[in-house]
């Protein structure tokens, strides 16, 4: 196929989206299609096109410095720029990956070129909780030709809405499980963020955000840190700094702050030696599609202790391949550590049984095949 993937967020950005983009255009291109991907760019700058791992990424800057007619700006200029691409190129397949404003984008091409959305945002969730939001749901996604949710809940959601059951599809997402590997071989970190490498490490790799529960990873710390004084733990992830001072006050507050590590915001290429140096990883979260950072620590073979919302039972077989507590509770998230620090057998029994199941069910290139499956019965519906 000749694939157009659409998307706000990619590269520098770091994110979910921004990995499961580049990730699924990589598996593409490895599975014998052609991909363009169109970055639009929120921002001052000269357009550009690059060459990047077998795929072209067209990087399109729109001036957003009228923020009340900066919807209907990017919508014309993305629109325009994909119709010429799409003339010259002849896609059979559109794939966008942002609810808005990429929606009202993809609905004035909808005449053009079949399309298919992926449903990655947590506002999705929250628009669903009152009728207001679920007409709007139908009124964004009503020119889909497929919808593809990469957790049970949000096909679920999609499918409680209104949408039908033709064009609603289930896929998680994947892990480039040759990147992330449970071995030792990837070096050392490249910035010095005072870490202990011979003392047990608890990675927490989430952005700040208020939905991702850290929160709660927070409050664990010092329940953890009673029984285990020697364990360190680590919170790879930026953005949201109001939330980052909160926290580092309440681990002052605590008398923890020595051993609680951030790191801001790090390139995915980085996370493999991130996993290498820890010993336990954690998914604090009050919502999640099928987690990107958890799939990585699982291939890394690092026992996962997750929460029972969205995606996360999808990815974790409780206590096989990990273990799952419930949301808003610091204290079952350490009582799971602490059972974990002091079980050398069974860590290695999670870790062994995260990779497993990584390997036959969340590999990109599988994840890539079931995806062209959705593109083809979108096709099929466009006609």
């Amino acid at each position: 196929m000749n694939i157009l993937l659409l998307t706000s967020d990619f590269l520098p950005n770091i994110g979910g989206m921004a990995t499961h983009a580049l990730e699924l255009a990589r598996a593409h291109v490895q599975n014998g299609h052609t991909l363009h991907l169109v970055h639009p760019v929120y921002a001052a700058g000269e357009d550009s096109v690059e060459e990047m791992e077998g795929f072209t990424v067209h990087n399109l800057f729109v001036d957003r410095s009228t923020p009340r007619i900066k919807h209907l700006v990017y919508i014309r200029r993305v629109r325009e720029y994909i119709r010429r691409l799409h003339a010259a190129q002849r896609f059979d397949v559109l794939h966008w990956h942002d609810l808005t404003p990429n929606c009202w984008t993809t609905w004035t091409l909808r005449r053009d070129i079949p399309l298919v959305w992926t449903n990655h945002t947590s506002n999705y969730l929250e628009m669903f909780e009152t009728p207001a939001g679920r007409r709007k749901i139908r009124l964004f996604l009503g020119h889909a030709d497929a919808i593809i949710s990469p957790s049970r809940e949000l096909y679920e959601k999609s499918t409680a809405t209104g949408i039908a059951p033709a064009r609603n599809f289930y896929i998680p997402n994947g892990v480039d499980a040759a990147k992330f590997r449970p071995d030792n071989s990837f070096g050392v970190i490249d910035k010095d963020y005072g870490l202990d490498p011979a003392r047990p490490v608890i990675i927490c790799p989430r952005r700040l955000e208020p939905k991702n529960g850290v929160e709660y990873f927070i409050r664990a710390v010092p329940i953890v840190r009673a029984q285990h004084p020697d364990v360190q733990f680590l919170i790879v992830g930026g953005g949201f700094p109001d939330e980052r001072k909160r926290f580092e006050e309440m681990l002052r507050e605590s008398g923890q702050a020595a051993d609680v590590f951030f790191t801001g915001n790090v390139p995915n290429t980085a996370m493999p030696k991130f996993y290498a140096l820890s010993t336990i990883a954690a998914l604090p979260s009050l919502m999640a599609a099928t987690s990107i950072s958890g799939l990585e620590a699982m291939a890394s073979g690092l026992p996962l202790v997750g929460t029972k919302v969205g995606g996360i039972p999808e990815i974790i077989e409780d206590g096989t391949s990990g273990v799952l507590v419930d949301p808003r509770s610091p204290e079952q998230l350490a009582e799971q550590f602490i059972r974990l620090l002091g079980d050398d057998a069974l860590r290695g029994s999670l870790g062994r049984g995260a990779r497993t199941r990584v390997e036959q069910v969340f590999a990109w290139p599988e994840i890539a095949r079931r995806t062209v499956d959705v593109y083809e019965k979108a096709i099929a519906a466009h006609q």
